[in-house]
């Protein structure tokens, strides 16, 4: 059965692991998030080894990863061999998993370690910073922590790491909630899913700024003003560039000189370049040519009460 072609359901069944559709089933979902990865040298960390059995799928499944296992139990570095590493520390020590996730940096991180609510939300909280750009974290049985036997799995804290993976997610989704202590750590993430037992997350790439720049040529072609603007903002967000940024903005005013996002957006632009009278200027634009958005309007004499402070009063 160890082909190339093989599913990884099938392998998990071999291997006697209970993530297999015989039991969690939670491999027809592992095989489509994962597979991309298959043949690729990557690192991929589980933690909990119990028998080895997940440790020699993945080995089987995974061509070219290295697989490491991490476990409290000094007897699991039998489990060792092949591509298999066993690395012996505990999930609730937070100086064991920095340095874990330090010395491996890993791709993907399973936990399906002790299933205990504090080493759970510890182990996302120090590992997830470690994993690398566009990374794969999954948080395995989260239906223990629901149900009369919930109180069991809770540790040494009242909250549940399905508490903690929702919050992130209305986060991740919705950036602008505000007054929640985990906005830094969403800001990381690019995607979650669910399923039953489970939650992925998958961590932002860095945007390449080459290729914020490379899409100019497409911009230029379309000309239209909402691409232009939406091109500025780009600009601004992903590479500093606030002079270009700055001439997108106005290459769309030229071509619709009465819309008020456009001044808007130029407005921004134009105060994170340290230019306050211009950020004046097109404030006020855009609050007058829309007198109804009283945020605009907010912003507008936000901005004239800094520059009344800061010098002269600015040409309007």
């Amino acid at each position: 059965m160890n082909t190339p072609r093989a599913r990884l359901d099938e392998f998990g069944i071999l291997r006697g692991t209970d993530k297999s559709s015989l039991n969690h089933d939670y491999l027809r979902h592992y095989e489509r998030i994962l597979g991309h990865l298959r043949h690729e040298p990557i690192t991929l960390l589980e933690i909990g080894v119990f028998r080895g059995g997940s440790l020699r799928m993945w080995e089987d499944y995974m061509t070219a990863a290295r697989i490491v296992g991490v476990d409290i139990v000094p007897e699991c570095i039998q489990y060792a061999g092949g591509r298999r590493e066993i690395e012996i520390g505990s999930q609730a020590d937070r100086n064991f998993l920095n340095e874990l996730g330090r010395r491996r940096s890993p791709h993907v991180i399973i936990d399906d370690g002790s299933h205990m609510a504090d080493h759970v939300i510890l182990t996302f909280r120090t590992l997830f910073p470690h994993l690398r750009p566009g990374g794969i974290y999954i948080v395995e049985d989260l239906h223990f922590h629901a149900g009369p036997g919930a109180t069991h799995w809770r540790g040494a804290t009242d909250a549940v790491p399905q508490d903690l993976m929702l919050r992130l997610a209305r986060l991740a989704s919705c950036p602008g909630t505000e007054g929640d202590s985990e906005r830094a750590l969403a800001q990381s993430i690019d995607s979650m899913e669910f399923f039953y037992g489970a939650a992925v997350i998958r961590k932002r790439r860095p945007t390449n700024r080459t290729e914020v720049m490379a899409k100019y040529d497409l911009v230029e072609q379309a000309d239209l003003p909402n691409v232009w603007t939406s091109y500025a903002l780009h600009l601004f967000n992903n590479t500093g560039n606030l002079e270009q940024a700055i001439d997108c903005v106005k290459r769309a005013l030229e071509i619709e000189p009465e819309n008020p996002a456009h001044h808007e957006i130029l407005s921004i632009i134009l105060e994170q370049a340290s230019d306050l009278a211009g950020a004046l200027r097109a404030a006020r634009e855009a609050a007058e040519l829309n007198p109804a958005d009283k945020r605009r309007s907010a912003r507008y004499e936000a901005l004239r009460d800094r520059a009344a402070l800061s010098g002269p009063p600015a040409r309007p």
